[in-house]
């Protein structure tokens, strides 16, 4: 299968479509904090760490599974798959570097009074980190993850169901993050394991035939 170049990357595009929520899932069900306590973190240190990990892991996994959407968008959908696909890609590698700031976040509540420790990391959101690492992050992965569902819906590889319950999912997800709502916060990533999943499920079952047909057809 590794030899096989047409196997191996619809197979893993296939994987990480279900890994990739599936991590976010666990991280949020591993995640100690609570709306409005600041020493979550600093008093659960083990179980931070492996959920910060976890959130990693699952923007690291939505790269190849994006661009597994993408390489199958041919015709109708393309031009937005493509343009939809960069950013997300981008915005994904820049969100995922921002789950270092959980570790962060353990050491200064473990070594310095409550108060020190908010306004050091208050002070650390200079212009440039803003705007330069997280807006383009989290624009490019939440928007862009929509788009790239439209562009893979508009090609007629999937229903619309897709883009609309990566879009729930998202919203019901980020929502209940920022409520400190545990419920809607586990809801969200349930939605999209369960779309994308669907989606990475049919790309495993796919032959290598269709994976690589329409590209050859555009050759010819």
């Amino acid at each position: 299968m590794i030899a096989n170049a047409n196997s191996f990357r619809r197979l893993a595009a296939g994987a990480c479509l279900v890994l990739a929520p599936l991590c976010l899932l666990l991280g949020m069900v591993v995640d100690p904090y609570e709306h409005g306590d600041v020493m979550a973190y600093a008093n659960n240190p083990g179980a931070a760490g492996v959920s910060a990990t976890l959130l990693h892991y699952a923007w690291v996994l939505w790269v190849p599974a994006v661009l597994g959407l993408v390489h199958l968008v041919r015709g109708r959908g393309v031009v937005l798959a493509n343009l939809a696909g960069a950013a997300t890609v981008l915005g994904l590698i820049n969100f995922s570097s921002m789950m270092v700031v959980d570790f962060i976040d353990i050491s200064l509540y473990q070594n310095l009074p409550a108060d020190q420790a908010r306004k050091l990391i208050d002070e650390s959101a200079h212009p440039a980190l803003i705007f330069g690492w997280q807006l383009p992050g989290m624009i490019g992965a939440f928007l862009g993850l929509t788009l790239v569902a439209v562009a893979y819906a508009r090609s007629s590889r999937a229903g619309w169901w897709f883009p609309a319950g990566v879009l729930a999912g998202l919203l019901v997800w980020l929502f209940g993050a920022n409520q400190g709502n545990a419920l809607l916060g586990l809801a969200g990533p349930v939605i999209l394991l369960v779309v994308f999943g669907a989606v990475g499920v049919s790309l495993i079952r796919m032959s290598d035939a269709d994976w690589s047909f329409r590209t050859r057809s555009q050759k010819g």
